[in-house]
């Protein structure tokens, strides 16, 4: 059986490591540690063996010139989970300083979407913090901005509150002591009044909006629970393609199919202060 290979929800490969990638491809394999039992394990990267690739990043820039290469090996079987939150000044700051600017990822958004097909480019306004240099209004505001930029060039929309794992909750409680910025997280009623706001502003720019792992306030605000690693997605797009039929979380709440994940923890330079890989 195929596989779909993640490159990669534990690191930003094409951001950093194209290089790196475009030369395990050329050997055909990928040794991956484990990062629970510490055990190295091969993975194929034989365009046989893979039925499609799904890309993570917020900067697809450095890799565009590796996709070139690779494109015809794999048919452009490809998805591209593009990461664009908007945040600018201190709140980038401080939240996702080694992130490109807004202006930037959104050019080259546009421009993968000419080369590869709306339907492959798969934006995430994610993770949703507010904050006081964040608040419900000012991420509306961003989120209505890049839509508007983005209209005609995306199909899809990926949104999610931040989740506070233990090393997350401690990086933002050590900004708050630094006085720079003092976060909050509003209850669900206004959790679901604030994804009916962003569902509206999705809806006119004609992009449609997915939940990732946020299953109870998504479902209030009517939006469809999102599958990150999406085989009916894949399955549609590549029809002769073999893709998996069973649901594999990496987390609670998640809607991933099955895929094997090439990506190392702790690797990514983005430095993003939510990150429960860094």
């Amino acid at each position: 059986m195929k596989h779909i290979l993640s490159v990669s929800r534990r690191s930003d490969i094409p951001a950093y490591y194209g290089n790196w990638f475009q030369q395990n491809v050329g050997e055909e394999a990928v040794a991956l540690r484990s990062p629970f039992s510490n055990q190295i394990q091969q993975i194929s990267l034989r365009p046989a063996d893979i039925s499609a690739i799904v890309f993570w990043s917020k900067d697809f820039r450095p890799f565009r010139p590796v996709l070139t290469q690779i494109a015809p090996l794999y048919h452009e079987r490809f998805l591209f989970h593009y990461t664009i939150n908007g945040f600018s000044g201190a709140a980038k700051s401080l939240l996702e300083p080694g992130a490109p600017l807004t202006s930037e990822a959104v050019a080259t958004a546009k421009t993968m979407s000419r080369e590869y097909g709306a339907e492959k480019i798969l934006w995430r306004f994610d993770p949703i913090i507010f904050s006081d240099l964040t608040p419900p209004e000012e991420r509306l505001a961003a989120f209505r901005e890049i839509a508007g930029q983005l209209a005609g060039s995306v199909q899809r929309c990926y949104v999610s509150f931040v989740d506070l794992y233990g090393k997350v909750r401690r990086r933002f409680e050590n900004l708050e002591a630094s006085g720079k910025i003092r976060f909050y997280k509003p209850d669900t009623a206004r959790q679901i009044e604030f994804l009916e706001r962003i569902k509206a502003i999705a809806q006119a720019a004609d992009i449609q909006l997915f939940t990732c792992c946020e299953d109870n306030v998504g479902a209030a605000a009517g939006l469809p629970k999102g599958h990150c690693i999406d085989a009916e997605l894949l399955r549609r797009l590549f029809p002769d393609e073999e893709f998996p039929v069973k649901i594999n979380p990496t987390r609670q709440q998640c809607g991933c199919y099955a895929s094997r994940d090439i990506g190392a923890y702790r690797t990514c330079r983005h430095a993003c202060v939510y990150c429960y890989a860094q």
